[in-house]
């Protein structure tokens, strides 16, 4: 072989060499180590929410647990004539879907609200809707405010709904979705008048659009209210249902009876496997 021609060879070989080996080499933005993290899943989204009257308990949708349809009631029925286990049953499935929708609300507010607190200068929209916020829930400040948007047991909820509605039986429910008896002290909003009066002057209850409205202005209550300045602090440690009604002796007037009839009726209707259940996803229809 010419002595031009193995030389000629040889650089081939070399070259064929090398170009293997840089095949092996591995790609270096999947080597480094400071390749980006995979965006985290995004959370389902919830069913949409149907809205639908009741005009009889047989228009009441069972639940399906543990993943309940996001279904909003605009109008009740009464409950009074069916045997006390159904009557219990329908409650539940009456009520639980407008308790998980407005805690649903409520986790969209604290994740904006958490957001907004990451960001080293929030625009003026995310300002603004922060300063509405602090005023509609009395908040001095974020720490504060994140404070009013916690969440408690749905145990808890389902308890004083029961109480506060007779198991769906009284007038405020029936004539005004207000579950939770919330007084009215606008005149300009929809309400109704009581049939006691206090100290001479008549007592206004709320009306509602939906049980859904009503939950949401219970979780106001809960907010704004000194009375339940300890319940908060308290739901902020824990999450034992039968802990905290210790705190909510001033919900109603009869005090410390009060946390009594909640426990009662807690336990003995066995509420707390309700505070798993959680809405229906878009994935799961």
């Amino acid at each position: 072989m010419p002595l031009s021609l193995s030389r000629t060879v040889a650089v081939l070989v070399v070259l064929l060499l090398l170009t293997l080996s840089l095949t092996q080499l591995p790609d270096s933005d999947t080597a480094s180590s400071d390749k980006p993290s995979e965006p985290a899943a995004a959370k389902p989204a919830t069913a949409p929410i149907t809205y639908k009257p009741i005009h009889s308990p047989a228009d009441i949708e069972a639940l399906t647990p543990p993943h309940i349809k996001p279904v909003a009631y605009t109008q009740v029925s009464t409950l009074a004539n069916l045997e006390v286990k159904t009557k219990k049953q329908k409650f539940f499935d009456m009520i639980l879907p407008a308790v998980l929708i407005s805690k649903e609300r409520l986790a969209e507010k604290r994740e904006k609200l958490e957001q907004i607190s990451a960001a080293e200068q929030p625009s003026p929209e995310q300002q603004q809707w922060l300063e509405q916020q602090k005023k509609r829930l009395k908040a001095k400040d974020i720490s504060e405010l994140r404070s009013k948007l916690a969440v408690h047991p749905t145990s808890i909820i389902l308890a004083q709904a029961a109480i506060e509605t007779g198991w769906g039986t009284s007038r405020f429910f029936l004539q005004g979705n207000n579950i939770f008896g919330v007084w009215s002290f606008n005149s300009k909003e929809p309400r109704m008048r009581a049939s006691q009066s206090r100290d001479g002057k008549a007592i206004y209850v709320k009306k509602y659009a939906s049980l859904i409205e009503a939950v949401d202005d219970y979780f106001i209550t809960i907010a704004r209210g000194g009375p339940y300045r300890k319940f908060r602090q308290a739901r902020a440690q824990s999450q034992d249902a039968l802990e905290l009604i210790q705190h909510l002796d001033k919900y109603s007037e009869i005090g410390e009876e009060y946390v009594r009839r909640l426990r009662s009726v807690i336990v003995s209707n066995k509420m707390q496997r309700f505070d798993d259940y959680q809405l229906q996803t878009v994935n799961a229809i």
